[in-house]
């Protein structure tokens, strides 16, 4: 079953602690993560919590980005700002509904996260995200409070996912680092430009976080890429 964890980097508002512990009671999400804030759950975060008042109690708490992702199958980062450059591979955005339909099945945990209220992710955390999700808004004013960015991913979200779907067994995070760390190794071997690589890494990454690949097709890749990692260096030899 997919379980989904709303993770707020570095707010420096409680209220807004607070305010998003509201919605997400509103559509029945239960896990907040807060990155290194620059604020305190205190008293007007729980006036502003409502009855989401348990989220807050509950909040975990960390010091770093890593700390989160590390136990996480699929990591979503939202922003405002986006692109339809290809080139741009960090600001490729997916819709709300595209992100429903992408991880409905998936079993395991998923992590949203949302920026800080005056810029957001830092193009370094989107680096390290999966996917990236943006709402689609007004381009002469996109950018939205991250309270009413989210009570409409949420809605989508809830709306979306059925516990009484199919669940799909997914390959872990840790072997997809394996399979992008395995297909690099192969490209090592040929003479691939080094001047492209990092780009062209970075994006074959991504491809890969957002493949929906399950365990029994990453072992079927892996199987054919060993065999050719091995013929290669036998070759080399």
């Amino acid at each position: 079953m997919v379980e989904i964890s709303i993770v707020f980097v570095s707010p420096k508002y409680s209220g807004n602690v607070g305010s998003l512990a509201r919605v997400m009671k509103n559509f029945n999400f239960k896990e907040m993560v807060i990155v290194n804030p620059k604020c305190r759950i205190d008293d007007e975060s729980y006036k502003y919590a409502m009855h989401g008042s348990d989220i807050l109690e509950n909040a975990r708490i960390v010091d770093s980005l890593d700390e989160v992702l590390d136990g996480l199958k699929l990591s979503i980062g939202t922003s405002a700002i986006s692109t339809k450059t290809e080139n741009n591979f960090l600001r490729i955005p997916k819709t709300p509904e595209e992100i429903a339909e992408h991880i409905k099945n998936i079993d395991g945990k998923i992590g949203i996260f949302f920026g800080r209220e005056d810029i957001g992710l830092l193009n370094e955390e989107l680096e390290k995200m999966d996917l990236f999700l943006t709402v689609p808004a007004n381009p002469e004013y996109p950018v939205m409070n991250i309270t009413h960015s989210a009570a409409i991913i949420f809605y989508v979200l809830y709306k979306n996912i059925s516990g009484d779907e199919r669940k799909i067994n997914h390959a872990k995070k840790h072997e997809l680092d394996l399979l992008y760390e395995r297909i690099t190794e192969i490209i090592d071997l040929t003479d691939y430009p080094e001047i492209k690589k990092k780009n062209n890494y970075r994006m074959l990454k991504r491809i890969i976080g957002r493949s929906g690949i399950t365990e029994w097709e990453y072992h079927i890749l892996m199987g054919m890429l060993s065999e050719i990692r091995r013929k290669m260096e036998n070759t080399h030899q």
